[in-house]
Formats: structure tokens, sequence, C-alpha cells
């Protein structure tokens, strides 16, 4: 190590400012505690500066996740850079956001909360003296630097400072290691709103199909589509199956996924499809976004082909970086399971809560694999590192199996994540005292008075907005779509063909 390394000295260090890493920060910064913030990117955000937010609300229609996150939203409605809360009988809500507005929102937050920030800037080592980890040894164009901190939080989405400091942790699913297909999204423009509500209207083309065979909700949904901003689908796939037999969409998805924005022509496509990805190996993220950017211009000229309002529609913005659904889970002193959030567990410990269904992008298939869950919370134990001091986590790299975290991958719920570890993170740096020796009763008090949910203030079902919007029943048919034609074409669109399993 060179003599001439430079030293930095924190009491919070967060790792990461996506939605998990903004929130922490913004939390350890306004609750006293003198805060470094780590971003290899050029922006603030994350994934949560590229899609809508989604999950805000129960399938009862309560919000629970507030606090820091739904300040988040406030700010961006009062800039006129967000829609409403739209209602949904699967996703429970969804917040269309303006992308850039947010990144500047997020970068005033944490000026304001007194943050200091280090961007363009990538973790090569993590600092370990015997079972604590101490900080980190980052690069950027000054050179290499050593941050050391009383807490760290990995907020990087793939667990790197757990991986590079031997912090035990897991990934993908349990039979085979496989995770969840990542998606780079796109933005089409210059959508024919009204053509296009006229296609979600025409019960052949089936642009939902959760809603589809269900009469009443469909009714529902019909009466309010012609003035929802914020628009979720799932379906179409009659139309991409002509498409498919005409030869013109060699896509791996059988489905038309996307968000039509509160932007009145802005259709943000969740499309793009790659299977076998390894997100914690640089060739297989390589190739993965080579292939997915032959994907995109297949796709925007079936939408303008095929698809009802699209027909003027153009290519308008392509996401700065891959959505990777699941990398690297880090293992927690307690992992929260399937079975937790489908039960509506309520932990003693719990700081936060979550309540969108089981959402999972099959890593051999297409389409989705989707269970409904009970609002449930998140234990401080699965935000802390297992047999190590001074490591916390949140966002897609807390300690869950790979079934739950396809529910807690989900922007808001990793912005209540990060609030909830940065607090802890805060409280305990200034008590010069270990988060696991924290009063539990002390943290969820902070976090109340400060608006954050974990179950004290959920209240009753929200019967107005039942009757209004309709639910889907808790006990679903399975969705179809693992192994089926389109995801037999192996050479087509696997990440790595050489090491790819056999479909």
């Amino acid at each position: 190590m060179p003599a001439t390394l430079s030293t930095f000295r924190t009491q919070v260090l967060v790792i990461g400012s996506g939605a998990a890493g903004l929130t922490a920060a913004v939390a350890a910064g306004r609750n006293g505690a003198d805060t470094l913030l780590v971003e290899n990117a050029g922006f603030l955000g994350g994934i949560s500066a590229t899609l809508p937010w989604l999950g805000f609300h129960d399938r009862d229609y309560r919000m629970i996740v507030k606090g820091l996150p739904l300040e988040c939203c406030q700010r961006l409605q009062a800039e006129g850079a967000s829609s409403a809360f739209e209602l949904d009988p699967k996703c429970g809500s969804a917040f269309s956001v303006n992308s850039h507005w947010w990144k500047i929102i997020a970068m005033q937050l944490v000026r304001e909360a007194g943050v200091r920030l280090m961007m363009h800037t990538q973790v090569v080592e993590t600092l370990r003296e015997g079972d604590r980890i101490t900080g980190v040894i980052v690069e950027n164009k000054s050179g290499r630097q050593r941050i050391e901190a009383d807490i760290t939080l990995d907020c990087s989405g793939d667990g790197d400072v757990a991986a590079r400091g031997g912090v035990a942790w897991e990934k993908g699913r349990t039979s085979d290691g496989l995770v969840q297909a990542p998606t780079l999204v796109f933005k089409l423009a210059g959508v024919d709103r009204v053509g296009f509500i006229a296609g979600c209207k025409n019960p052949a083309i089936k642009y939902r199909e959760w809603i589809a065979p269900y009469p009443d909700l469909w009714e529902k949904m019909m009466q309010r589509i012609d003035r929802m901003n914020v628009i979720i689908c799932g379906g179409y796939a009659t139309l991409i199956e002509h498409a498919r037999a005409a030869g013109e969409f060699a896509v791996p998805q059988t489905r038309i996924v996307g968000v039509k924005l509160h932007q009145p022509d802005e259709f943000l496509v969740v499309m793009t499809r790659v299977l076998g990805l390894d997100p914690t190996n640089t060739a297989s993220v390589t190739d993965a976004y080579t292939r997915i950017y032959e994907q995109i211009p297949i796709l925007a000229r079936f939408f303008r082909k095929w698809v009802p309002g699209f027909e003027q529609s153009y290519l308008g913005e392509i996401a700065p970086m891959l959505g990777v659904r699941e990398s690297r889970r880090i293992l927690g002193d307690y992992v929260l399971t399937a079975e937790d959030l489908v039960e509506g567990r309520v932990f003693d410990d719990a700081v936060s809560m979550g309540a969108y269904h089981i959402d999972i992008h099959r890593p051999s298939g297409t389409w989705v694999d989707s269970h409904n869950v009970r609002a449930y919370t998140i234990p401080l134990r699965s935000l802390i590192a297992r047999d190590v001091d001074g490591l916390l986590m949140a966002g897609k790299c807390l300690s869950a199996s790979h079934e739950a975290v396809a529910s807690t991958r989900v922007i808001p719920i990793c912005m209540g994540q990060g609030q909830a570890i940065g607090t802890a993170a805060a409280l305990a740096a200034k008590r010069k005292i270990s988060v696991r020796d924290l009063s539990i009763a002390t943290l969820q008090d902070t976090l109340a008075a400060q608006g954050a949910e974990f179950g004290r203030t959920v209240g009753e079902p929200n019967w107005e907005a039942i009757e209004e919007v309709g639910q889907l029943p808790f006990e679903e048919p399975p969705t179809t779509g693992d192994k089926d034609a389109p995801s037999s074409m192996r050479n087509a669109w696997v990440a790595d063909p050489v090491t790819a399993p056999e479909k």
C-alpha cells in the first residue's frame, strides 16, 4: 500500500447512493452523525432514477412505506415532477417520477443533511480488524484512498463491501444459484395516450393479464383508466405471438411489461431480458449489455407496428444502468423468508415495512412468478451482517431468501430499509456502541418520530379504495412462462451461453 495513501475518517460510511443508500445517508446525517456517501456514478439515486416507484401501499391500499421515502415523493410533487399515487390491485400503488428532477432533489437532500460526497469512486477493498469491519479502500481520479468508519453501510446492491470483507453471503435460488433476470429499461416518447387507452380497453388484447380473469375487477379498472396518470401493463401476449410468428420479435419475452408514465406521451419499456447473468462477473455483465442493446431496436419497432397508440412513438431515453434485480444477499442475524412475507409477520425488532408481491422475474424463463403477500415488517436483524461488527446493509443485499428479496427489492421498500439503518448507525455511532447493543425501543421511537412506518400506525383497510379499485384474490392461479418456447432459444439470448445451464 503506497505510503502517500490519503485517509478519511467518518462516523458513518455509506457505500452506494441508490434507493437504500441515499435514504441511509440522509437519515444518518439528519440524526447527527458525520456521514460520508461513496457513489461510483455521476448522479445520485441509482435505479430509483430510472423507474416508477411501486409498492408504497399494500393490497388493502394502506400506505405502509412512509417517513423519508414519502418525503421524497412530496418534494417531487411540489416541483410538479411526479404523479400522484395511483392505486393498483397487484402492485399496491405506482408513483411516476421525472427522473432528472429526482436526481436534483436527491442531491439537495444529501447536501441539506450535511452528508459528505465522494462521486465516481469505486470500492476496491474492505478494511477488517478481527471480527470488525472498519472501513474501505477506494479508487477514483485522485488515486487510492483509505476511509475509516465507525459503522459501514453496504448499500452497493451487490454486497461488495461484505464480499471483500469475508462476510458470508448467498446469491440466486437454492437449486442452481441463478438470479432473477435483469432488465435495461428505456422510454418511448410520442405515444398517443388516447390510442393507448383504447387498446387497453380491448379485452382481446389483455393488456393486464392478472386482471382479465376477474370481470368485476376489470370493470372497475375500465371505469378509472381514462383518468389514470400511471398505468401498469403486463400482457399483450397475443400481439407478441403474432409478431414472433412474422419473424419480427426475437426478444426473450412473452409479454409486454411496462408502465404508461405520468407524462402524457411517455411509456417505460421493461422488457429487455438476459438469462444466466452473473452480476458479480464483469464479463457476464458486459455481455448482457451488448445483447440488450441489440434488443432495444427490435422492441421499438415492435411497439410502432403492433401496439395501439405507439404508431408514432420513438426512442426517447435509455437508462444509464442495467436494472439488476438480484445479486449477493448478505447473510445477517436473521434471514427474511417468503413465509414471513406471505403471513405478514410482525417482528419485535421491526424497523421498516413492505407489501409488494413476490415478483420473481424468472431466472430460466420468461414472464414472472408471482405470489401475493400481506403487509410485513423487516427486522433490524436482517439488516445487520452476521458474525461481524460495524457492518449493516439495506436494499437488494439485505439478509433475505431468493424469494423474499423479490418483494423487498423494490424502490420504496429499499428506501424504508435505508432510513432504518441510517438512523440505527447514527444513534450507535454517537453513543460509541455496537448497533446490536442499541435499544430497539429507542431506535423505533426515533424512527416513529421521523415518520417511518414499521407497523404502529398502519390502521384499518382503506374500504373506500377497495370498493373503487377492487382486490385480486390473495390466492391467485400460478403465472405461466417458465421453459416455454421463447425461453428455449438459448443461444439467442442467454448472457453466457458457455456456462449457462441447459433449458
